[in-house]
This record gives C-alpha cells, sequence and structure tokens, in this order.
C-alpha cells in the first residue's frame, strides 16, 4: 500500500471517529444519580476486524476477543488498558498444495484514554485513542509469509455506552481503527462491549445543599436565609397583615381574618349587604337576589319583574300578570301534568322551520321554565293531520318536535329538562275529515314528565 493511501484511510478513519469539531466540544451535561455507576470498570470484548493490507490475499473479517480495564478519572476522562485477539482465515496453494490453510492471529496489548463528547443519566458518548505492540503468528506456513511482522499499533476511535438498570452494569459499542506504520498496514475493528465498573464513593460526587431555615431555597440564592420563606419569594416570608394565614398576595380581604377556604374573607361577610355573604356571591359588590347568585338582574321594561321570568319582557306590565299589562297577553297557562299552550306554534308548511310570529309564546315558555325549576322534564310532543304517508308524518312530527327543544335551549335553558317526541297522525284530538278538525290535529303539546 502506497503512503499517501495510508494517510487518506488515517484521516478518514480519524473523522469518522471523532464525529465533532474537537474546538467545538463542551463540557458534557451531566446529571449524577447514585444507580450509575462510574469508576474503576473491566470489560469483555467480542467482534470483528478487518486488515486493508493483510500479509496474505483476501482473508475474510477477523473474529476480534479482547479484554479491557479502566479508571474514571472523573465523566470526562476515563483511563484504559487491555489485551484483543483476532483470528484471520485464509487459503492460498503452494506448489502442488491447494486449499492449504493461511490462518494467522494477531494479538495486541494497548492502553489508551477516552474523552466524553456527552454525557447524561444513562447516554456516555466518548473517542479514543492509544498505544499498543501487535504480536502475530504463524510467521510463516510452509515457507509462505502468513501473518506479517510485528510491530507498534496506533488506535484512534470512539464508542457509545448505556448504563442499565442493572446498577454495576453497562453496554457499549465501539469502532476503532489501528494503524500498524512500519508494516504500512490499517486495520478496522467494531465490536459490542459489557462492562461491569466499581462506583466512587457517594460523597465524592455529590455536594450537600446548605439551607438554614429549612425552606426548600438554598443560601446561596435565598434573600433571608435565616428565615423561613416560600422559593416563589426568593426565601422570605410574604406579608400578612390581618394574621389569618392567608398571605396579602392571596387573600381577597387583606384587613378582615378570614379562613383560607373563603379566600381569606370572613365567611358571613355580606359587602353589598344583598343577603347573599359574599362567598357564595358572584357580584359582592352590587346587590341582587339569591335566585341569581347575588347579582342585579336585567329589568328592561322597568315593570319590577327581571327579564328572565318576564312573559312580556319588552311591555312595562304588571307582576300579578307576569310581567304583562293584561291577563289577556299571559299566552300559556302551568297545569299539574302540562304547560298548556294557548295559541299554536305555526311552521312553514311541510317543514320544521318555526315562523317568527310564534317566538313570542315559545319565550314564555322559556320564562317559565327559568320561574319554576321544579319542572325538571318537560315532553314536547310533535302532531299532525291525517294528509301524507303515515311514515312520512311520523319524522315530520319529529323534527318540529326536535326545533321546538332547539329554540327553548336557545334561551339559556338546559337541553336535560327538554324531550322531543313525535307522533305523527296517531293521536288525533278531532276529524281528520274536516279541514277544521286537520288544524285542530296539527299542533304541538307540552307534557311535564318530572316535577319537584
Amino acid at each position: 500500500m502506497q503512503l499517501r493511501q495510508l494517510v487518506m484511510i488515517c484521516l478518514t478513519v480519524g473523522l469518522l471517529a471523532t464525529g465533532l469539531n474537537p474546538a467545538r466540544a463542551v463540557p458534557p451535561r451531566v446529571q449524577l444519580y447514585e444507580e450509575v455507576e462510574k469508576g474503576l470498570e473491566v470489560g469483555a470484548q467480542i467482534g470483528f476486524a478487518w486488515d486493508f493490507n493483510p500479509p496474505v490475499e483476501s482473508p475474510g473479517p477477523g473474529l476480534l476477543v479482547g479484554l479491557e480495564l479502566g479508571y474514571d478519572i472523573n465523566w470526562l476522562l476515563r483511563l484504559k488498558a487491555g489485551f484483543s485477539d483476532t483470528i484471520y482465515s485464509a487459503e492460498g496453494s503452494s506448489g502442488s498444495i491447494q486449499n492449504l490453510a493461511l490462518d494467522f492471529e494477531q494479538r495486541m496489548v494497548w492502553a489508551g484514554a477516552s474523552f466524553s463528547l456527552f454525557a447524561t443519566q444513562r447516554l456516555y458518548a466518548y473517542v479514543q485513542g492509544g498505544l499498543g505492540y501487535a504480536f502475530t503468528s504463524p510467521k510463516q506456513v510452509d515457507g509462505m509469509d502468513v501473518a506479517g511482522d510485528d510491530d507498534l499499533a496506533l488506535m484512534a476511535g470512539a464508542g457509545l455506552e448505556y448504563y442499565t438498570r442493572l446498577r454495576h452494569f453497562s453496554i457499549a459499542i465501539e469502532a476503532n481503527a489501528i494503524i500498524m506504520p512500519m508494516r504500512g498496514d490499517v486495520s478496522m475493528a467494531v465490536f459490542p462491549v459489557v462492562r461491569y465498573t466499581w462506583g466512587f464513593p457517594k460523597d465524592q460526587i455529590l455536594e450537600p445543599i446548605r439551607d438554614r431555615d429549612g425552606d426548600g431555597v438554598p443560601d446561596k440564592e435565598d434573600k433571608c436565609p435565616d428565615v423561613f420563606g416560600p422559593e416563589s419569594n426568593r426565601g422570605c416570608p410574604e406579608p400578612d397583615r390581618d394574621g389569618d394565614g392567608v398571605i396579602d398576595r392571596l387573600d381577597r380581604c387583606p384587613d378582615d381574618p378570614g379562613p383560607a377556604s373563603n379566600e381569606g374573607c370572613p365567611e358571613d361577610r355580606d359587602r353589598d349587604g344583598d343577603g347573599v355573604p359574599d362567598r357564595t356571591d358572584r357580584c359582592p359588590d352590587e346587590p341582587g337576589p339569591a335566585s341569581n347568585d347575588g347579582c342585579p338582574e336585567e329589568d328592561s321594561d322597568l315593570d319590577g319583574v327581571p327579564d328572565r321570568i318576564d312573559l312580556c319582557p319588552t311591555k312595562r306590565g304588571y307582576k300579578e300578570f307576569d310581567g304583562c299589562k293584561k291577563k289577556s297577553d299571559i299566552k300559556i297557562r302551568i297545569k299539574n301534568k302540562a304547560i298548556e299552550l294557548r295559541e299554536k306554534v305555526h311552521f312553514e308548511t311541510n317543514k320544521a322551520a318555526i315562523k317568527s310570529r310564534s317566538f313570542p309564546i315559545l319565550d314564555q315558555v322559556a320564562a317559565t321554565l327559568r320561574q319554576y325549576p321544579e319542572i325538571r322534564k318537560l315532553q314536547i310532543q310533535g302532531h299532525t293531520d291525517s294528509q301524507g304517508p303515515d311514515k312520512y308524518n311520523l319524522i315530520l312530527s319529529q323534527r318540529r318536535a326536535q326545533a321546538v327543544v332547539n329554540y327553548i335551549v336557545s334561551k339559556d335553558i338546559d337541553k336535560d329538562r327538554l324531550e322531543a317526541k313525535g307522533y305523527g297522525e296517531r293521536e288525533p284530538i278531532a276529524n281528520n275529515k274536516t279541514r277544521q278538525g286537520r288544524a285542530m290535529n296539527r299542533r304541538v303539546e307540552m307534557i311535564i314528565l318530572e316535577r319537584d
């Protein structure tokens, strides 16, 4: 092999082994855990080697076995030494002898060091180098040169080590280039290593953290190292003017003592005097009834009946008529088992679209449900006349009942209080043979299923 080729091989192996520009190398990120060992180690190697300028023609890859000893100076530097034996298998011919076995061995003792590029709790990536001496045998077979001369060996490579959950054991994969300058030969070896390590004593790894006041903030970061205080305040206690145990930063009433469960305010305090304690009042500074969680209720027509339960919220009326001006303006009536509608709910012909003239009566239904929360379940029933197929009428009645439910839900009524049910033409209340009877049969009914 020419010297120029040898130099190119060495440069290529060196770049592959280091992988990183040494000028860019930084100290490894290190996390120390008791179950990960770093110290004196012994390892076993087994893998393969390839000789790029072998003494005989076309030997196969050699089988490599070896042992190593190492000692971790620190998490960056490990000193290493070891012994390896590589067996190559080859054949040749000598005179009349064909298929002559030309097997040879290359034994090497070496010493060197590895340097960490990257370290975490479990992984350790490194480059390494060393110097050794290679012994080869046999020198000759049947008068033919086989193994070549003994030589110095320069070693360069890299590896990746994984620390297993078995505290003392780790597994690594290494790739090394072995350069024999006097013979002009280079070989490459790739092999896994199983290592067993005896770790450093714990007090050599961990330095105790000083925390005089025991608040969890180290003294070097604690602005009040002799007084207990939270980390959020850099180790200093936070002020609590009323002494109720709730710091002022979190106390809704910093000058009046109260329990933490009420954010530092007195439990029976009622700032707006509406009879709803501040702890349950959604509007503690504005008076409002308990039925609206202590918040004032809107009354658009200023008739004294809140919009929430006003059956005529846009026209000023009287409390005795639920916010309407006269009794005839009330379009519904609550009975024991139903809400009676005094007007029909009108839909587009053969559709489930509600006509706008029916919106006021459905608004009154929603207001009634707000006024009477004891009505827990209301069934909205859809009915049709006998015109058209029975199956079509059943589907149409279900869609219309669901349209009414959707409208009432849009007025802030819990959908779980409503149920849509279509009956089609199956429950007539009048004769379907007359026009008037059919009009009566096209209807919406509201049945109370559950009531407290």
